[in-house]
């Protein structure tokens, strides 16, 4: 049985251009800590601040959606998918600064993210976020670079790039043994890759998510954390 249908999709505007002035950021290094607006964190980490996707063009979000949308209505999208933009909608379209901050944590590593507080299984920190455009011979190279899926099992032309902007998210790390779950959701016609507690995490924990064998067929995976 399907749960999750409709006859006629509603097509939404590409979520770009808003502006989260609102928002305040816990950066850490060494003894210096601050929250920092979107302007002061872009001006210290060199990134546009951007906590959901942006699309490159119009004519791509035009056509992902529309493919989303026919896919959902033959049925072909996941109901874990679905389910979990069902369960996460409300967070994924509010953008909310999750209770986490970003510390420095050695030069071989950089920068982690780091709980605030302690957290129950199954809350969202957020989605990995950044420009959605087509594919180039240069991602491999590119550390920040992830497969955009509309499903989970069909590679797409298109990739989500996190070099130049981006949000909380893309500073998180690897771990073979991770606490957080990555998995695809799709809601409002959009698919995300949110992120999201796999058990009880305790206050000052570093938090960290699996990137996937196909990330790392082509780089050399950094110190186990």
């Amino acid at each position: 049985m399907n749960l999750f249908f409709w006859k006629k999709p509603v097509m939404v505007e590409p979520p770009v251009k808003q502006r989260f002035d609102h928002h305040r950021l816990l950066v850490e290094k060494g003894s210096d800590k601050k929250y920092l607006s979107p302007l002061e964190f872009e001006k210290q980490m060199g990134i546009v601040y951007l906590p959901r996707l942006d699309f490159q063009s119009w004519t791509d979000f035009s056509s992902i959606s529309r493919k989303i949308a026919k896919f959902h209505e033959k049925g072909y999208l996941t109901q874990q998918q679905l389910w979990l933009g069902a369960y996460f909608q409300k967070e994924i379209l509010g953008c909310e600064v999750p209770p986490v901050a970003l510390r420095w944590i050695d030069d071989e590593i950089g920068w982690g993210v780091f709980s605030l507080q302690d957290l129950k299984p199954m809350a969202l920190i957020g989605e990995y976020t950044g420009q959605v455009r087509r594919k180039n011979r240069s991602d491999a190279k590119n550390a920040y670079c992830f497969q955009y899926s509309i499903i989970s099992s069909e590679p797409t032309r298109y990739a989500i790039d996190a070099r130049n902007q981006g949000g909380i998210t893309r500073f998180i790390n690897h771990s073979d043994t991770p606490n957080l779950g990555s998995a695809l959701a799709t809601c409002h016609n959009l698919s995300h890759i949110v992120l999201f507690t796999k058990k009880q995490i305790r206050k000052g924990e570093q938090i960290c998510y699996d990137y996937g064998s196909d990330y790392w067929a082509k780089r050399s995976k950094p110190r186990t954390l």
